[in-house]
C-alpha cells in the first residue's frame, strides 16, 4: 500500500504523474507553489482529466480579504506579476497558452489560501481518482512546477490505503473551503502574456499609445489602474495634441485626486511620441514625490536637480555630477524635476532654463504663479514664477498646470494661468484683441451681464479664439 519514489532513481513526472493521470476522473492537489510550467509536462494528460482542483499559497493579507474583492484581486495580481512579463512571454508563450486554455475550459480550478488560514503551505500532497472510482494519494517535497517534477531532487511517497487517502482528502478540503478562487484578472493576465506582441512606437496609432504605454507599467501590473478622470485627462491631452498640435491644459482637481499621475501620464505619452524633453517644476517638498510616482507607478526614470550640490539625482539616489548650474538644462533623463524655489529666486539655473525649449512643461502648485499683492515687491505685476512661465511657455509644445486652488483671492488670478497657457497657443484665449483675454469683459459675457445685441459681435466672439479647422 506504500510506494516510495526518488527523482534520483526515476523521473517522477514520467513514472508517477503521467501514469496516474491517464484516464483519471479527478486530481486534487495541495501545492506550495503553483506555476504554469507543469503543463509543459502533462498538458495532454490534464486535458482528459474531468476535474482538477489545486490549492496553493497566495500571501493574501487577511485585511485585504475583509476589505473587498477588489483588494484581493489587486494583491494577487501584484504577486503574480512579480515575474517579468517580457521574459515569460518570450520564453514560455506556449506554456501560458496551455494554461489559459485549461482555465477557460473549466476543468481546472485554482484556489489561493490567505495567510491567516495558513501562513505558508509547505506540505505537498494530492489525491488522484481513476475512472473506475479507485483512488491513490501521494505526499512529498514536489512543488507543482516543471522544475519540481522533472529537474529538482525530490522525494515522493504514494499511499493507496483508505486511511491515507481520507487523511489527505480531509486536509485538502479544509484548505479548499477556506481558499479564494483565482480571480478573472489573473486569467486575463495569463491570456495577455501568451498573446503579448511587441511593437515599435511608429506602428502604434497615437490614440492607442496611452493604453499600450501603461499596459505593463508597475501601476497596472500591481493590480491598479488610472482612475476614470485621470484617463480622461490623458485622453484630452492626446485630443488637443492632435487637433491643435499642442496641449495647453489647467488641471484643478481637489487635493488627493491624483493630479500627479494625470500630468505624468500625459508627459510620458508626449515623450514617447517624440515631442521632446519634459521639465517638471514643483515645490522642493514635492520633487521626490514626483520622482517616486513616476518610477514606482509608471516605471519611468527621471532626475531631480539638487541645487546645493549642482547635481542630478536618479531614482535610486545616485548622484550624477555636473560642471555647474549650466548643466541644469542637460538632464540625464528625458524628464527633469526642478524646484520652483530656483525660479522664484534669481538663480543661474533660472536663466539657463529660460534659454531652452521643452516638449512638455509642467507646473505643479500652479497657483503660486501669480501677481504680487499690495505688500509685494512686484505689486500688481507678475512674480518671478509667473514671469518665467509666461516666457518658457512660448518655447514649449505642451504646457500643463496643476493646482487645487486656481483662485485664491481674485477671479483674475485664473486668467493669469490661462494667459500662461495662451503663450504660443491662440486657441486658449485667442489672438491679439480677443475679449476673452480681458477678465473684466469676459466675466460680463459669461454671467450674462453683457449681452451682445448684434450678430456680428457673436461671430467675433466665436472666431477668436480660433476653431480647430482655422
Amino acid at each position: 500500500m506504500l510506494n516510495r519514489f526518488s527523482s534520483r532513481l526515476t523521473p517522477l513526472a514520467q513514472v508517477f504523474l503521467r501514469q496516474k493521470l491517464k484516464g483519471a476522473r479527478s486530481y486534487r492537489r495541495i501545492a506550495g507553489y503553483f506555476r504554469s510550467s507543469i503543463f509543459e509536462i502533462v498538458h495532454e494528460d490534464l486535458e482528459a482529466v474531468g476535474q482538477i482542483q489545486i490549492v496553493c499559497n497566495s500571501e493574501l493579507d487577511p485585511h485585504d480579504i475583509i476589505v473587498s474583492r477588489a483588494a484581493r484581486e489587486q494583491a494577487l495580481k501584484t504577486r503574480w506579476n512579480q515575474v517579468p512579463v517580457a521574459t515569460e512571454s518570450l520564453l514560455y508563450r506556449e506554456r501560458y497558452r496551455k494554461l489559459y486554455e485549461l482555465l477557460i475550459r473549466g476543468n481546472v480550478e485554482v484556489r489561493v489560501v490567505p495567510r491567516d488560514v495558513c501562513a505558508f503551505i509547505h506540505g505537498k500532497a494530492g489525491v488522484i481518482e481513476q475512472a473506475d472510482g479507485s483512488k491513490t494519494c501521494f505526499m512529498g517535497s514536489v512543488n507543482e512546477t516543471r522544475e519540481g517534477w522533472s529537474e529538482h531532487y525530490e522525494l515522493l511517497w504514494e499511499d493507496t490505503s483508505t486511511e491515507g487517502i481520507a487523511w489527505v482528502e480531509d486536509e485538502f478540503h479544509y484548505l479548499w473551503e477556506r481558499g479564494y478562487p483565482l480571480p478573472s484578472v489573473i486569467i486575463e493576465e495569463v491570456q495577455r502574456i501568451y498573446e503579448r506582441v511587441e511593437i515599435s512606437i511608429e506602428e502604434c496609432a497615437p490614440k492607442a499609445l496611452p493604453a499600450a504605454a501603461l499596459a505593463e507599467s508597475p501601476l497596472y501590473r500591481g493590480g491598479e489602474q488610472l482612475l476614470p478622470w485621470q484617463r480622461t485627462f490623458v485622453g484630452m491631452f492626446m485630443e488637443h495634441r492632435e487637433i491643435f498640435g499642442k496641449a495647453r491644459l489647467l488641471l484643478a482637481d481637489e487635493v488627493g485626486l491624483g493630479k500627479t499621475l494625470s500630468m505624468a501620464g500625459s508627459a510620458l505619452v508626449g515623450s514617447l511620441l517624440g515631442d521632446g524633453p519634459v521639465l517638471i517644476l514643483c515645490p522642493a517638498t514635492l520633487t521626490q514625490q514626483w520622482q517616486v510616482e513616476l518610477y514606482d507607478k509608471l516605471g519611468v526614470p527621471s532626475a531631480v536637480w539638487l541645487s546645493q550640490k549642482k547635481a542630478w539625482q536618479d531614482p535610486r539616489g545616485h548622484l550624477i555630477k555636473t560642471r555647474g548650474p549650466e548643466d541644469v538644462i542637460r538632464c540625464p533623463f528625458q524628464i527633469g524635476i526642478v524646484s520652483t524655489g530656483l525660479i522664484f529666486q534669481s538663480t543661474p539655473e533660472r536663466e539657463h532654463l529660460l534659454k531652452r525649449s521643452y516638449g512638455t512643461l509642467i507646473l505643479d502648485e500652479a497657483h503660486r504663479a501669480r501677481r504680487g499683492g499690495a505688500l509685494s515687491k512686484q505689486r500688481g505685476g507678475p512674480n518671478n514664477l509667473l514671469f518665467f512661465m509666461m516666457e518658457a511657455a512660448k518655447k514649449a509644445q505642451h504646457v500643463l498646470l496643476g493646482t487645487a486652488t486656481p483662485i485664491q483671492t481674485e477671479v483674475s488670478e485664473l486668467w493669469d494661468l490661462l494667459q500662461v497657457l495662451n503663450q504660443g497657443a491662440d486657441h486658449v484665449l485667442g489672438r491679439l484683441g480677443s475679449v476673452w483675454k480681458r477678465p473684466e469683459d469676459a466675466l460680463k459675457l459669461m454671467t450674462g451681464e453683457d449681452n451682445p445685441s448684434d450678430e456680428s459681435r457673436y461671430w467675433d466672439l466665436l472666431r477668436n479664439p480660433p476653431a480647430a479647422e482655422d
